[in-house]
């Protein structure tokens, strides 16, 4: 699919108002980011990669990792967006272009730090997902990435309750009914729970990597897996 498929404006469709569900996103995404200030504390001379930067938002403060982060300076961002709407909110930060499913226009180990947030659920199969986290931890020599729990009673990106419980078939005929035509796709919307998420990890990884959670609702919402260095 092309990457224009995955812009911003295929997310917008909700069940509840978009101005509720900014209002929710932001308190907890800034809880999401300190689980991260605690797992990989701030270091100013670490070259810090985030993968799935949504380059076409015009609010700095949706960007939360860089409105967080306090050496920004130090993030290099990468998302399928051109890069002009976020070089206007961010003129002195980098951004990369890149294509989906093609591998990272970096060298191995370039990176200190990865960090992606809610992006490999939209890679497409098993297959592509474990190829995806691949690819970040052949760039980074740590890693913080995040995903929904398909075990969670509300699904995020449409803000639906239980359906994404029912058998895939079944749901996403029951999303493409009822108007989430993008999200009923599995190269689109791909939910992992806690097993599957971890099952995507090379031995190597696995052995390296923490998997915790954030919770909303008093659930676990949220899969949040931080990988180590080797010999860390």
């Amino acid at each position: 699919m092309a990457a224009s498929a995955h812009r911003s404006t295929n997310y917008r469709a909700k069940a509840l108002p978009r101005w509720v569900l900014r209002r929710v996103l932001r308190n907890e995404q800034a809880k999401i980011y300190q689980h991260f200030a605690e797992s990989f504390p701030p270091c100013p001379d670490w070259r810090l990669l985030e993968v799935g930067t949504n380059g076409s938002l015009t609010d700095p403060e949706d960007y939360f990792l860089h409105f967080n982060y306090p050496h920004a300076e130090q993030i290099t961002a990468t998302g399928l967006e051109d890069r002009d709407v976020f070089q206007s909110v961010f003129p002195r930060y980098t951004y990369v272009k890149v294509r989906r499913d093609a591998p990272l226009p970096f060298d191995d180990g370039s990176f200190d730090l990865v960090f992606s947030n809610a992006v490999v659920e939209h890679v497409g199969s098993r297959e592509r997902q474990r190829r995806f986290l691949d690819e970040i931890l052949r760039v980074g020599k740590r890693a913080f990435i995040t995903t929904p729990n398909r075990r969670h009673p509300i699904e995020f990106h449409t803000a639906t309750p239980l359906l994404h419980r029912l058998p895939p078939r079944v749901y996403r005929r029951i999303y493409a009914a009822a108007g989430f035509e993008f999200f009923s796709k599995e190269e689109n919307l791909n939910l992992l729970d806690e097993e599957q998420f971890l099952g995507l990890l090379t031995p190597d990884a696995r052995a390296r990597a923490d998997l915790t959670f954030h919770r909303f609702l008093g659930m676990r919402s949220n899969l949040l897996l931080s990988v180590r260095a080797r010999g860390e």
